[in-house]
């Protein structure tokens, strides 16, 4: 397999060489690495009317569908208050609705809204572009390995969560 590093270090200036020194282990790379994608994803770019925090709280609606705010607590690791208050503003700004909870008429669940979709579809394009920006100079082999090893430790990490 060919490695990336030759390629990062040509393109990269020695100032950030010199200021992000490389990591020991893999652990310490990949807590490094996300620290710095954490930090780029949180920033606005122009365009950007979707703060990180709604982008998952959006994307996790997107992905599991319409659910009660407790589930969507539990997912998100969140407490229940600090959900509602968030959803009040995403159902107030036209992004979530309220359904009827199909197993319990008396309760709801929250689901995207039409604007909800689109908009976390162009907040989602975005934050493709800019990560694509950055592995721009990344050959195809290194790409698969890197979205293949990442889906490998997505599953690792979604296995640990439930088997607590």
């Amino acid at each position: 397999m060919q490695s990336s590093t030759p390629l990062a270090e040509a393109a990269t200036p020695a100032a950030v060489t010199d200021r992000v020194p490389e990591p020991a282990t893999v652990e310490d790379a990949l807590m490094a690495a996300m620290a710095r994608m954490g930090k780029r994803l949180r920033q606005r770019t122009a365009g950007d009317d979707v703060d990180f925090p709604t982008f998952i709280l959006l994307k996790t609606v997107a992905h599991l569908g319409p659910m009660r705010l407790s589930a969507l607590a539990a997912e998100l690791s969140l407490d229940a208050s600090t959900v509602s208050r968030h959803v009040k503003s995403l159902e107030d700004a036209g992004l979530l609705e309220r359904t009827t909870d199909p197993d319990d008429g008396r309760a709801f669940q929250v689901a995207l809204s039409p604007a909800g979709t689109a908009r976390i579809e162009a907040a989602g394009a975005r934050r493709r572009e800019l990560i694509g920006s950055l592995l721009a100079d990344w050959n195809d082999q290194d790409r698969e390995d890197m979205r293949r090893l990442l889906h490998q430790l997505t599953l690792s990490l979604e296995t640990q969560e439930h088997t607590k």
